[in-house]
């Protein structure tokens, strides 16, 4: 479904420290459609003309602070030989806070630690590719911005002839700790003679870097991000079609009304004057676009 050209940068560098990011910064030397070398860095939009007002809080403060787990490309990374955040969420949270007028804080959160950084209030909101689940709806509330599904990475070649989730049963397969991927791992383990061997890792990284090596069979993650992770990583590749599509989310606080209405304006103004479906053609992602 998803489709983008590759970039130079190393998956491997992906992992970094929490920053802090303008909302119209960046290096002195790039165009703000990519660097010097044809790499996609991001989407070159304006969003300063939406006609959308700041929630009170975060005009007050003067920036927007998003929590993310920047190991996820082409959603959320760093741009290698850097500590800038790039993807296709940066892309959007960036246009967000441009639109109200402030400043973009992009704090580097590990992906099972990132709804209690939120609720702890160290965040206004979460933009990490997280999927709607009926569980996490419990914690925060959403507001919905794209539609993806999980996908199956494996050694180039599947030699374990795996072509669905069914064929997981009797494998080695490594997810990233805190994601929807857990769970389908278990709900199949449950129809598995043989189980599935579940070996986690903090960083999703290193679940691509677990299947190159063949330290295990098959990684589990997001179909965009499993087809970005097979065009990096060589000796791997991506089988099978996307399952269990659903939409992300944005999350927000249960009891932060007015930032989850200015986020939805905020969107739907995006969508209405074309920077939602710019950025996400940068990214290859148009197949995802919420109307």
């Amino acid at each position: 479904m998803l489709r983008r050209t590759a970039l130079t940068a190393i998956l491997a560098t992906l992992a970094a420290t929490a920053l802090v990011l303008a909302a119209c910064g960046g290096d002195d030397d790039d165009d703000g459609s990519g660097g010097s070398s044809g790499e996609l860095v991001r989407a070159d939009v304006s969003c300063k003309d939406l006609g959308v007002s700041a929630p009170a809080r975060i005009k007050s403060a003067g920036k927007f602070v998003v929590a993310s787990d920047l190991s996820y490309a082409p959603m959320e990374f760093v741009r290698a030989g850097s500590n800038e955040a790039i993807g296709a969420d940066i892309d959007l949270a960036r246009c967000i806070a441009e639109a109200w007028g402030v400043s973009l804080d992009v704090q580097n959160t590990s992906f099972d630690a990132i709804i209690p950084a939120l609720t702890s209030k160290k965040a206004d909101v979460i933009m990490s590719s997280m999927s709607v689940t009926d569980e996490r709806k419990q914690q925060v509330d959403f507001v919905e911005y794209l539609v993806a599904g999980s996908g199956i990475l494996v050694k180039e070649g599947n030699p374990g002839g795996i072509k669905s989730i069914a064929d997981l049963c009797g494998k080695t397969v490594a997810i990233q700790v805190g994601t929807v991927q857990i769970d389908e791992a278990e709900e199949q383990n449950a129809k598995c003679s043989d189980k599935i061997k579940v070996t986690t890792f903090e960083q999703n990284t290193d679940t691509i870097q677990a299947v190159a090596s063949g330290r295990a069979d098959a990684a589990l993650m997001d179909y965009p991000v499993a087809a970005y992770g097979a065009r990096q990583v060589k000796g791997t590749e991506v089988v099978g079609e996307q399952y269990n599509t659903g939409p992300y989310g944005i999350a927000v606080r249960k009891d932060d009304t007015e930032v989850r209405d200015a986020l939805q304006a905020a969107l739907a103004a995006m969508k209405q004057k074309g920077q939602y479906s710019a950025i996400l053609g940068y990214w290859g992602l148009e197949a995802g676009a919420l109307k």
